[in-house]
């Protein structure tokens, strides 16, 4: 009886252990028998080249606002405190809606939603090169190109879950490389267009441009078994899971990463700044973000390689990797060297650039697969938070001090911080819960029974 009883008595204990111990290191066995169909490809590489063609054309376009910034201040005389609202809304809100485009993704198709942020997109810099008014500039070059972003985006960083999962950090490393080959060539090719066009004409090229990504979402299909859990559709509480927020290390990777956007959206608008403060042409300053872009494209499909291959090794480098954005940065507030400039915008592109790309592989091992559309779309909430504040609280600070060289010392102090809460996210100890006592077991004593044989005298007798 007591053999028995004991597994039994463990079983509350396996049944009560936390959020991160129960879903944080899910087996392929497991995450195949959750209603996804992994091919480890197929397909999927259609869709990786399709994502990384969209990369292209919207971080290249995301990449060009501080030129963008810098033309508008000049044609319109207006203020880089106004104007640079532009690229925090288009930055922002390409990720700050996520939460409502995740409920989309189960609603609608992920190729109507991807073809209607493309129209948006195209739609806001068509608007854009027929009016010089400043707050329309703003709702077409950042309200109507950021939500179209996000339509875009996330949507298919969902579909890629359901094509791959052993090589799901490479898939999304080469897809995110898009990214990198955007901003080496698009803000050059965009202060081309200025120069040749004038603004309006650049603008009207650049809504051509960004129809494209129309045909690039006619290509994302989902797989079975997503359209199956898109048509039963999801509610608030699903979508908003408060379980994700009892885990103290998922609330500090939300914190580091909220961080790491206000950070990361600073050098896109200081670095042509900072290169008309020290005298270098538009055209090598464009060259900036050129040696960031190939640092970005290198380091995602490196580290997405590396990461799939050393699983035990991706948090420890990742926090090296998150180390070093902020030793990028905060030489350059102290040099007008444009060699040196050149090599801390590619190391900052590089690293950050990782930093991004890794974010969906983290989520995967800290929460679990099924968890991904609610603690993705709270990440990119954070995101887009951080990129709306970046630039807006750099620019105050600058205003304030009077220079624009503190705008890199901040997004090193940001970034060091960011290191540490990522590294106390990732390492801090797991408080397990105790197993409850197993009460001890007492068995009833019995008295023995005493069997008396009485035999009988007459029996004796004959015997004798």
């Amino acid at each position: 009886m007591y053999s028995k009883h004991v597994p039994n008595s463990q079983t509350p204990y396996k049944q009560e252990t936390s959020l991160h111990h129960k879903i944080s290191r899910p087996s392929a066995r497991s995450e195949m028998t959750s209603g996804e169909v992994h091919r480890e490809g197929g397909y999927g590489w259609v869709i990786v080249v399709a994502l990384f063609l969209q990369h292209v054309v919207l971080v290249g376009i995301q990449s060009s606002t501080g030129i963008i910034h810098t033309e508008l201040v000049k044609a319109f005389s207006a203020d880089l405190s106004v104007i640079g609202w532009i690229g925090s809304l288009m930055i922002g809100l390409c990720t700050i809606s996520s939460p409502c485009v995740s409920m989309l993704t189960n609603l609608v198709s992920c190729r109507v939603l991807a073809v209607t942020g493309g129209l948006l997109l195209s739609l806001g810099f068509f608007c854009a090169a027929f009016t010089s008014s400043v707050p329309l500039l703003l709702l077409c070059l950042g309200v109507l190109p950021g939500i179209g972003m996000n339509l875009i985006l996330f949507p298919s960083v969902m579909i890629l879950k359901g094509y791959f999962l052993k090589r799901l950090p490479l898939a999304y490393g080469l897809c995110l490389s898009g990214a990198g080959v955007g901003m080496v060539s698009f803000p050059p090719f965009y202060v081309f267009l200025h120069t040749t066009f004038g603004i309006g004409g650049s603008f009207l090229i650049c809504s051509a441009i960004c129809m494209n990504c129309v045909v690039f979402a006619c290509l994302t299909k989902p797989v079975a078994s997503q359209k199956k859990q898109s048509s039963k559709g999801m509610s608030m509480t699903d979508l908003f899971d408060v379980k994700l927020f009892r885990s103290h290390h998922y609330n500090l990777f939300l914190a580091g990463h909220l961080l790491l956007n206000i950070a990361y959206a600073v050098p896109f608008t200081y670095l042509p700044i900072k290169g008309e403060e020290a005298g270098f042409s538009e055209q090598s300053s464009a060259l900036f973000f050129t040696g960031l872009g190939t640092g970005n494209a290198i380091g995602r499909i490196t580290f997405g390689y590396v990461s799939g291959k050393f699983p035990l090794i991706r948090n420890r480098a990742y926090i090296v990797i998150v180390t070093m954005v902020a030793l990028s940065t905060l030489p350059v507030a102290f040099t007008n060297s444009y060699l040196f400039i050149l090599v801390c915008s590619t190391m900052f592109g590089t690293c950050a650039g990782i930093a991004h790309t890794e974010i969906p592989t983290l989520l995967i091992e800290m929460v679990g697969m099924d968890a991904l559309p609610s603690s993705l779309s709270m990440t990119f909430l954070q995101q887009g938070i951080g990129s709306l504040l970046g630039i807006p609280i750099a620019e105050f600070i600058c205003r304030n001090l009077g220079s624009n060289a503190v705008a890199f010392t901040f997004t090193s102090g940001v970034s060091a911080l960011v290191a540490l809460l990522l590294a106390l996210s990732l390492f801090l100890p797991h408080n397990k819960p105790l197993p409850p006592k197993i009460q001890q077991l007492t068995l009833p004593v019995t008295k023995p029974e005493v069997f008396i044989v009485h035999i009988s005298e007459s029996t004796g007798t004959a015997a004798a």
